[in-house]
């Protein structure tokens, strides 16, 4: 029987082709159960919350969300949190453990249930057709708080059995321009911060957000669906403009008065990261321009007292912001900088003294697990294609390290209370995920669990089309500087010997991402092979998990270091013996788009087709803190503002006129974070430049354009472009 081959309709169909693995797992307090979310088995756009026994290694669905959604549809706020953390399947769509762990919250579409775990009982906590959001437990389990049209509600949780109490609004002023316990567009997209409120270590009190977006210049734009379009007046913080006003207060439950907490050290500054510990809250503020950072702690006790500085990050370029501050005794604290050149750990004492625990090559990407002498933290230690679980030992005068997940693939672990035991999600290039459960015994050895999926075997969702993968090669090549660039390289099916075969450059390129690890590669790479078309892909500098110096190249000139790497990387394909030079292609979303456009217009020559997809034109157009961190502002640095737009270099592409058609945009035509008019300004310049091109709009869709039809659609739509094209 020949092997089948995979389409794309089947790419975005149920099961997900990488198995049905859970999702957001996590331990309970007492780290005797898991649990976790997994897609419903007749919908990949529903989720339901499943519960693992760690003793026995059994598990079982405790929430089927599909006879508990609840009609209305999603408020504007919801859904804009929703495109922030790229959450697109409903049912359940978060959970908290109670610190009891006999019992978990959940919130399914938008209304909040309680499951037990003996008996499997279910039962709603808020009313239908009222809608909750950023739910939060309590530290003693005694109150749930929840954001509810714009304000902070709290609701008592009432023992098993007993009646479910009213909730009641803690604040009661919030509206769509002025809310609470939310955080603002910026801190989601931009920052990671997704919380807007933290409980005080007594449960007595919130410390929340007041966000004010009315100082944000309201600009206008078209939402566009099928059959219709609105106006949307959205607070959109252009690089240059005003940002939200962000105050933060302690809220105590009591109905006591607010007390406002001074974090800023200048009116712009940023609201980075907020933690409490004990009696101690922790404050991170970042300067409008991103280049120091302080880490403040005030004392619950005495908010109005001036705080003391923890530690100071400072940079020539940005300081990146991080979630790794894990306070391990009153005073003492873990920490991770970049100021010996690249993310490594510190232990802060309490005298404030900095203590480094990791050097060398390597970096590490998140702290798990700590006390006062040991840490359990994920990164690498050998190559960035490689990440991993360490424990870092810094009990003696000399730290030592040793790697606690397997060797090689990408792992990505979640510790538990004890941290003696975790719970490991990897993936490598020939498992295309896995769940396992790690564990440390008595004498300090490690022993792996499989929980769920693994290898490829007759009932994997993917063994129909196994014989007809195309294994990935992997390595580096130099960039112009010497820097050691990874890539990967899928070739196309079946190649004929002396035969020469067309690539497409996949691109991303931009800061905070990376594309190239020893993880399963993207599925979407195996439709390219089946069509005869190799796919390569590049981390050049200015992509995320290396040194600071790699990563900050592109300082205050996108468009250029990065671009050159991806031309280094086309000019070594055009070396290989089974490479068509004339007929390399790029592709890319969000960046990726824009690197598409500056990769054909910078280099016509080399790339003779391209899709650029939701691209940014104008980098004057985009927000605040993304844009800042690497170009200032464009009243300070016009000039570098034009020069990494892509209209200065648009008239390289009249060679497009004798390839008609050659470049093809696409764009999700409510698509709140880059704009739309990043694509009607690019299409008036070709169109004035009579340069041929292609377009696709989507209605209604926003920036990911994750919607099942629009996916299919779009890739169809692609890989016939570059079938034709190339």
């Amino acid at each position: 029987m020949s092997a089948s081959q995979l389409t794309v309709e089947r790419l975005f169909a149920n099961p997900p082709l990488a198995g049905d693995l859970p999702s957001a797992v996590r331990f309970a307090p007492d780290g005797q159960h898991l649990a976790w979310l997994q897609l419903a088995a007749d919908d990949r756009e529903r989720q339901d919350l499943y519960l693992f026994d760690v003793a026995t290694e059994t598990s079982r669905c405790l929430i089927d969300s599909g006879d508990l959604r609840q009609t209305g549809t999603l408020s504007d706020a919801e859904k804009a949190e929703r495109e922030r953390r790229r959450q697109f399947a409903g049912g359940v769509t978060a959970f908290h453990w109670l610190p009891c762990a006999s019992a978990l919250l959940a919130e399914i579409d938008g209304r909040v249930y309680r499951a037990d775990l003996a008996g499997g009982g279910v039962r709603a906590l808020t009313p239908e057709g009222l809608r909750q959001t950023n739910l939060s437990v309590a530290p003693d389990g005694g109150h749930v708080a929840f954001v509810r049209d714009y304000n902070l509600w709290i609701l008592p949780l009432a023992a098993d059995g007993e009646p479910n109490p009213q909730a009641r609004a803690l604040t009661e002023d919030g509206d769509e321009l002025r809310h609470y316990g939310l955080p603002e567009f910026i801190a989601q997209e931009e920052m990671h911060r997704f919380d807007g409120y933290w409980w005080t270590a007594d449960s007595s009190a919130l410390i929340a957000t007041r966000v004010d977006n009315s100082t944000v210049e309201a600009s206008r734009r078209y939402e566009i669906d099928a059959e219709d379009f609105r106006v949307i007046e959205q607070r959109y913080p252009y690089a240059g403009a005003a940002n939200a006003t962000v105050e933060l207060l302690l809220l105590p439950l009591d109905g006591g008065s607010r007390q406002s907490v001074a974090w800023a050290d200048a009116d712009d500054d940023y609201l980075a990261r907020v933690k409490v510990q004990g009696n101690n809250l922790y404050v991170q503020n970042q300067s409008r321009d991103q280049k120091r950072l302080h880490l403040k702690r005030y004392q619950l006790s005495d908010l109005g007292a001036t705080p003391e500085i923890v530690t100071t990050e400072q940079s020539d370029a940005w300081v990146d912001l991080h979630n790794n501050l894990t306070p391990v005794g009153e005073r003492s604290c873990l920490w991770v900088s970049a100021r010996d050149g690249a993310d490594h750990l510190y232990f802060i004492d309490d005298q404030g003294g900095l203590r480094q625990l990791t050097d060398g090559e390597g970096r590490v990407e998140q702290v798990l697990h700590a006390t006062e002498e040991r840490a359990l933290v994920s990164g690498w230690f050998d190559s960035p294609t490689r990440q991993g679980l360490y424990e870092i030992d810094f009990s003696d005068a000399e730290p030592r390290r040793r790697r606690l997940s397997e060797e090689g693939g990408w792992h990505q672990p979640s510790v538990a209370p004890d941290g003696q035991r975790w719970v490991d999600h990897w993936s490598s290039p020939s498992i295309p995920a896995a769940l396992q459960l790690g564990r440390l015994d008595a004498d300090g050895r490690v022993a792996h669990t499989p929980i769920a999926g693994g290898a490829i075997d007759a009932q994997h969702p993917y063994a129909p089309y196994l014989e007809a993968h195309e294994a990935s090669e992997m390595g580096t090549i130099a960039a112009a500087d010497g820097t050691r660039l990874h890539y990967r390289l899928t070739p196309p099916a079946e190649r004929a010997p002396g035969a020469r075969y067309p690539v497409v450059v996949y691109v991303y390129g931009g800061p905070g991402a990376q594309r190239v690890t020893e993880a399963w590669p993207p599925f979407m790479l195996q439709l390219f092979a089946a069509r005869g078309i190799g796919v390569f892909e590049l981390d050049n500098r200015g992509s995320a998990n290396r040194d600071s110096a790699f990563q900050t190249a592109l300082h205050m000139r996108l468009g250029t270091v990065e671009v050159e790497d991806q031309i280094s990387g086309a000019q070594w394909l055009m070396g290989r013996d089974w490479v068509d030079p004339a007929r390399i292609g790029v592709f890319g979303h969000s960046y990726g788009g824009y690197m598409t456009l500056m990769c054909m217009a910078k280099a016509p020559h080399i790339f003779k087709a391209g899709v650029s997809v939701a691209l940014v034109s104008d980098w004057a157009l985009y927000d605040t803190h993304y844009t800042e961190r690497y170009l200032g502002t464009p009243q300070a640095e016009p000039d570098a503002y034009l020069a990494s737009s892509v209209f200065p270099w648009l008239d390289n592409l009249t060679q497009l006129k004798d390839r008609s058609g050659a470049l093809y945009c696409v764009h999700g035509m409510a698509d709140d974070n880059v704009l739309f008019t990043h694509s009607t300004r690019l299409y008036k310049a070709l169109q004035d430049r009579n340069i041929p091109f292609q377009m696709m709009a989507y209605p209604g869709s926003k920036h990911a354009l994750q919607e099942a039809s629009v996916s299919v659609h779009r890739f169809e739509a692609l890989l016939h472009f570059f079938a034709t094209q190339l």
